[in-house]
């Protein structure tokens, strides 16, 4: 009788250590899985924001000249800019302010043709008035099919400003839609997505003043170049920027039109 009791007792022991075992293996495994859930889900985080299949150009200056243009600025000698200009931009259409209907520009081909035959790095923008995400994407589609036959080395750029009227007062559809901060970041992020996923580099154009108010830039994708608005002496708001466009009455020989946009792209993000 003695002898069975300890049988019986060494038999529950052994199962109470298999139990204890079978327990860690367990907690182990649910640790395991939920590290890896965290890691996969920082992963996706991290990457979700980045830019990895697109490069910024760099220029050999720490700070290079250039100009952006548009129909408005009439015929434009390009071989005669080469060696006094370092970029240019090229805008390649608009959306109506009033109407919200995309219309090419009229000098966006010839422009870039005589561009890239003159040897100048470029970039295109969209002067847009989109009000919502669906239409930035239209947007970006209509900038990239405008280069798809061609090669620009500087980014895809959507043009995020308000139209004024004829007193100078802002007016238009996107001022009209009063969108929020994180609206408008959102936008831009969509017409900058659709610009990278077809492996260009994308940017955003506007004033400082909305960069700084309107736009979380720190939202959008890492890569994205910012291109300020400012014609003082130097940037008026605390943003960080690519580009600075720092007048708008410059004159050159080679450009048609009475003023050009003038502006520096500076090799380190300032």
């Amino acid at each position: 009788m003695a002898q069975k009791k300890r049988h019986t007792k060494a038999k529950s022991k052994k199962r109470k250590k298999q139990k204890n075992i079978k327990s860690k293996y367990i907690i182990a495994a649910i640790s395991l899985c939920l590290a890896l859930a965290i890691v996969v889900s920082v992963g996706v985080f991290t990457t979700s924001n980045r830019n990895k299949n697109v490069e910024i150009y760099e220029f050999s200056k720490e700070v290079s000249n250039g100009i952006d243009v548009s129909e408005h600025n009439g015929e434009i000698d390009w071989q005669a800019l080469k060696g006094k200009i370092d970029f240019a931009f090229i805008r390649v259409g608009y959306r109506g302010y009033i109407t919200g209907d995309i219309t090419e520009d009229l000098t966006a081909k010839d422009n870039i043709a005589a561009c890239e035959k003159a040897g100048i790095p470029y970039g295109v923008y969209f002067y847009s008035q989109a009000t919502n995400e669906t239409e930035a994407k239209e947007e970006a589609e209509f900038a990239l099919k405008a280069v798809k036959k061609a090669n620009p080395q500087l980014p895809i750029v959507i043009d995020f400003e308000y139209a004024a009227d004829d007193y100078g007062n802002h007016a238009g559809r996107l001022y009209d839609a009063k969108l929020s901060r994180n609206d408008a970041t959102d936008l831009i992020k969509t017409f900058c997505k659709t610009v990278t996923d077809k492996g260009k580099t994308a940017g955003v154009y506007a004033s400082s003043s909305v960069l700084a108010h309107k736009i979380n830039t720190k939202k959008l994708a890492d890569g994205t170049v910012i291109w300020a608005a400012d014609y003082n002496s130097e940037v008026s708001y605390d943003i960080s920027y690519n580009v600075w466009q720092y007048s708008k009455t410059g004159e050159l020989d080679a450009v048609s039109s009475k003023y050009v946009d003038m502006n520096y792209w500076y090799k380190e993000m300032q």
